[in-house]
């Protein structure tokens, strides 16, 4: 006897390293019973009271913060310290140490152990059980009970089905009794269980048979550490007599296929599930059916936690290997098996009668009977439901106020949001754990930074438009100034017009005066001395009219060079005048956006998306703003050029 021997608490069976586990929930994602993990501090921890031992979390932890915890490590220390041994294999091994299973046993003989059996042997006195209590009692409906998972989940959550298990107990724990009973020089030898499985050790607690759990997973870890090369050792056969197509118990529907042996058709008779939710779905169903009265359809239930059996359990190393192939492996066994018993030229049906007197001889009625707790107390103290009341608080702590906040998204860990409330409910996780609850938080972070930016920008809006105000007004005035300038250009080219008129006269004044001085000049010089200083005048006033002729034609010049100087500069002053009033326009226009942009950010400025549509139009508008100072720029020096 142990501690744990039909003791209150379970053992321990799966082991956390706080240190590498960083709470990703992964965990609490495949654990079929949720509630047995605390997920509420920086680490996910678990009441071993409530765990089932399947050690589905094992492989799923990618942070190695889970491994499983076994007898490994007692098993060699024990044996090397000279107590007497043991040891029974699982089935399993045929797929975990391919084509060495029997090397296996040479191996374990070298190292002290007595002697080896194989629990496939168990299974046929198991079947030998089950057949004979349907035949005795012929219940509605009866539960396999081979998986110590399934056994812990129907004693823990689903205790009304506890009636309903199988009254006989195990293959292992049918082969550690029927050494006990037939076997007595091994009879007071402590047992060594290779097994597939870490629950197994929940088993042996509970039911007294089997002393070492001595996982596959950890044997093989401890074969590779120490160089051991099983090829090496030589190949021992089972001390019990070789199962027949009992070796398929490791497979789902491996019992199924062994009791049509001993009941044809009962298949159709049998339930066959396996797997999570399957299995558990299924169970929870069943409980609920039978609780209302309801008949069941079948009247065997073979169910295994493991979707592919036990070939590859929590502590099994098969976990790669390909599906057909693994299966392969268990059917070739089989096969191997059926042919040896048959006796060459006879029928089948002596072999059968012959693997049934077999099994016959190492069985007895009582000796393989097993019973069951009812653990049940420990979940309802631990995990206490919510009244609908406590639900909605806890709803509303997480930001779900609606229908439509209801996610179900599993990225808790939990199947539903109702589920992880009711963990929170009992101090077993947290809101923070919550996807919702962590967007919610991120997006009001980001509402809060939008916002900022809003008010920032606004204030940035605001200043540009005052400054806009100015420029517009500055603008209007540079407007005004540019149309007088421009009347009065046309206004002295009007007059340059008038100077052309008196030019003529000018002109047309000088070329008479030319020819009266001209004349003078004849009449003087026939008038001898007298009209000598006549003469001199008149010279003189001819020559005054010549230069004023010549002034008159640079007159003409400078006057067409200014005319034509100010027809370019209409032109150019009409050119910036149309490009100011674009500016202008362009500019009234954005005082209007500007003042419509403040409006809006003011009476709109509460959601997330209409806080984007305001920061978008600001952005626009000065794109805008540059373009129309850069058109202001380019008339301004264009009409000051």
């Amino acid at each position: 006897m142990n501690e744990y021997s039909n003791a209150e608490h379970l053992r321990p069976v799966i082991h956390i390293d706080s240190q590498k586990c960083c709470n990703c929930h992964r965990c609490i994602s495949v654990c079929p019973v949720k509630m047995c993990n605390d997920g509420s501090g920086d680490h996910v921890s678990i009441n071993h009271d409530l765990c089932i031992g399947c050690g589905t979390c094992i492989e799923a932890c990618g942070h190695g913060a889970r491994t499983g915890i076994d007898d490994t490590q007692a098993f060699f220390q024990d044996l090397k310290s000279g107590i007497s041994m043991v040891a029974i294999v699982a089935p399993a091994v045929a797929v975990n140490f391919v084509g060495k299973d029997l090397n296996l046993n040479g191996w374990l003989k070298s190292i002290g152990v007595k002697a080896v059996f194989d629990v496939a042997f168990g299974a046929e006195l198991t079947t030998k059980s089950y057949v004979e209590q349907i035949k005795r009692d012929n219940p509605d409906i009866m539960i396999s009970q081979p998986c110590p998972a399934l056994v812990s989940f129907i004693e823990i959550y689903r205790p009304q089905l506890i009636k309903y298990l199988a009254k006989a107990d195990s293959p292992m724990a049918h082969t550690v009794e029927c050494i006990r009973h037939f076997y007595p020089a091994y009879r007071n030898c402590k047992i060594a269980v290779i097994s597939p499985c870490f629950a197994k050790r929940r088993e042996f607690d509970e039911n007294g048979r089997g002393d070492y759990n001595v996982t596959m997973k950890n044997l093989d870890t401890y074969l590779k550490v120490n160089g051991v090369d099983l090829s090496k050792f030589p190949k021992e056969d089972y001390e019990n007599p070789p199962a027949e197509r009992a070796v398929l118990y490791s497979t789902p529907g491996g019992l199924m296929r062994t009791a049509e042996r001993f009941v044809p058709g009962i298949s159709s008779k049998t339930r066959k599930i396996e797997g999570d939710p399957a299995v558990f779905e299924y169970l929870a169903g069943l409980d609920v059916s039978l609780s209302a009265g309801r008949k069941p359809f079948y009247q065997l239930v073979d169910c295994l936690n493991c979707d592919k059996g036990c070939n590859r359990g929590g502590g099994t190393i098969s976990n790669k290997m390909p599906l057909d192939e693994l299966e392969g492996l268990v059917e070739s066994r089989a096969k191997a098996r059926q042919e040896k018993w048959k006796t060459a030229g006879k029928p089948s049906k002596f072999a059968l009668k012959k693997l049934e007197k077999t099994v016959n001889a190492y069985w007895q009625p009582g000796i393989y009977d097993r019973r069951y707790n009812d653990r049940s107390a420990v979940a309802q103290n631990w995990v206490k439901p919510p009244t609908k009341e406590n639900l909605e608080q806890i709803y509303a702590s997480m930001g779900k106020h609606n229908k439509a906040d209801i996610y179900n998204c599993g990225a808790c860990g939990y199947n539903s949001c109702e589920q992880m409330a009711v963990a929170i409910f009992n101090g077993l996780n947290r809101k923070e754990n919550c996807h919702h609850y962590v967007m919610n938080l991120a997006n009001q972070d980001h509402e809060k930074e939008i916002r900022e930016a809003v008010k920032s920008i606004t204030e940035a809006v605001r200043s540009g438009s005052e400054a806009l105000k100015s420029n517009v007004s500055d603008l209007q005035e540079i407007k005004k100034m540019n149309m007088l300038t421009t009347e009065g250009i046309k206004e002295l080219n009007t007059r340059m017009n008038g100077i052309w008129d008196i030019v003529g006269i000018i002109n047309s004044v000088a070329d008479q005066t030319k020819i009266i001085a001209f004349n003078a000049e004849l009449e003087a010089s026939s008038s001898g001395e007298a009209g000598k200083n006549f003469h001199i005048v008149a010279s003189e006033i001819r020559r005054l009219s010549d230069t004023i002729l010549d002034s008159i034609k640079q007159i003409k010049i400078i006057v067409d060079e200014i005319q034509k100087a100010s027809d370019r500069l209409i032109l150019d002053s009409e050119k910036g005048t149309k490009q100011i009033n674009t500016s202008w326009e362009n500019a009234k226009s954005l005082e209007k956006g500007f003042g419509n942009i403040m409006t809006y950010s003011q009476s709109t400025a509460d959601t997330s998306g209409e806080m984007k549509q305001y920061v978008g139009q600001v952005e626009s508008s000065s794109r805008k703003i540059t373009n129309t100072l850069q058109q202001l720029a380019k008339g301004i020096e264009r009409f000051s050029s």
